[in-house]
């Protein structure tokens, strides 16, 4: 039915409100409810503002929500988040026209590092999961971060262990 403030599909089951990963508005799903979330859900009408993400990891990293949406969906939803939240506190705005991120722009990450037997291991946290997915490629994160990974990687190597994660916050600032 809609896109909740986090990205996730929210739409009516026979109980109350159903969360969904990964879709959008309008789209067709089949998958097994668990408590209010639907677990593997398959897209059985795709949505016309489905588009495929740019990105390969996009499916299991867990560091984008919407590769999945056409731009100016995307658009629209943040705008409409904005305005729900301004109405709530009985306020109104005018919106210029909202601008989304291409590929290769992504400044700030939190990325998640831990040893292991053979070396480390550094990515983003898969969807719902404490599972490191590895994200060598990402084609949403600004090169310069991309560049930071072998330094990352010496860091969390000296700094790290096999037993718990260390959160690395990087952000690519002006010179």
């Amino acid at each position: 039915d809609r896109l909740g403030h986090l990205g996730d599909g929210v739409g009516q089951g026979p109980e109350g409100p159903v969360f969904v990963a990964g879709v959008l508005p309008g789209e067709v799903v089949e998958g097994t409810l668990y408590g209010d979330h639907l677990m593997d859900p398959k897209i059985v009408t795709p949505s016309t503002d489905r588009v495929k993400p740019p990105c390969r990891h996009a499916r299991a990293c867990g560091g984008c929500q919407l590769q999945h949406a056409a731009d100016p969906f995307v658009a629209a939803w943040k705008q409409q988040v904005v305005q729900t939240a301004l109405a709530g506190q009985g306020l109104t705005a005018e919106f210029r026209p909202i601008v989304t991120s291409p590929t290769r722009t992504r400044r700030r990450a939190t990325l998640s590092g831990r040893r292991t037997k053979g070396g480390v291991l550094l990515g983003f946290h898969g969807k719902g999961s404490d599972v490191i997915t590895e994200i060598p490629d990402c084609q949403l994160l600004h090169p310069a971060l991309i560049a930071a990974f072998p330094g990352l990687e010496a860091l969390v190597a000296l700094g790290g262990s096999r037993t718990t994660e260390l959160a690395l916050m990087v952000t690519v600032t002006r010179g």
